[in-house]
């Protein structure tokens, strides 16, 4: 980020981890008033993590980045340029566009494009990819879409994603290349079906409750 000609601030939200992660950030940036470190014990998902973060947040622009690092932080910059270059209101990474690459699992990959297909037959999200945690949003559309969003864990992205579409903000994909390092981890069964029910949640209360209809 020193190398933008931005102002910037980065928002470090420890979701209740159980290793040294807060005690790691308040060390290495003590001295640093551009970075806070937002924390709390109990875990309570992506969402909500996320959630967090922009209600800590000032700038019009706000940036969402997994801290695996599973993709380079060096494509800020180039999201950037795309939301200024397309005159659009989200941008987000695709790992399935022709640039990008996708180093992970055989299992993994399967799941990924599964879970795709569902999502856009179920919801109609006209995007590539949901999954990929690095998303670029101007302020104005989260704080219209995050009071209406509900899913704090499995779901999230998507529910993001399928808010914004109603809501009538662009979209635009850059391409990314995504490298899961943790390659001998096993899918976890009991994940993919927390994420099957969170997105028929989504899905009901899209179509069936219309709740992202109503007025906040």
């Amino acid at each position: 980020m020193d190398k933008l000609p931005l102002d910037y601030e980065v928002i470090v939200v420890n979701d209740g981890s159980t290793d040294d992660t807060e005690e790691l950030c308040s060390k290495m940036f003590a001295d640093n008033d551009r970075v806070k470190l937002i924390g709390y014990k109990e875990n309570k998902g992506k969402g909500f993590a996320l959630k967090q973060g922009f209600r800590n947040s000032r700038g019009r622009i706000v940036a969402f980045v997994d801290a695996d690092s599973d993709i380079s932080f060096d494509h800020i910059k180039r999201f950037l340029e795309e939301l200024d270059k397309r005159e659009c209101d989200i941008v987000i990474g695709s790992k399935y566009l022709p640039e990008s690459s996708f180093n992970s699992p055989l299992s993994r990959r399967f799941l990924s494009r599964c879970y795709h297909i569902f999502v856009r037959f179920l919801l109609r999200v006209k995007v590539s990819d949901t999954q990929v945690g690095f998303k670029v949003f101007k302020r104005k559309v989260l704080e219209d879409v995050f009071p209406r969003v509900l899913v704090k864990r499995f779901a999230f992205d998507v529910e993001l994603l399928t808010v914004s579409n109603m809501r009538g903000y662009s979209v635009s994909e850059v391409p990314v290349k995504v490298n899961h390092k943790d390659v001998k981890r096993s899918v976890d069964a009991w994940e993919i079906l927390k994420m099957f029910i969170d997105t028929c949640a989504v899905f009901y209360r899209r179509y069936i409750v219309r709740h992202y209809e109503r007025k906040t």
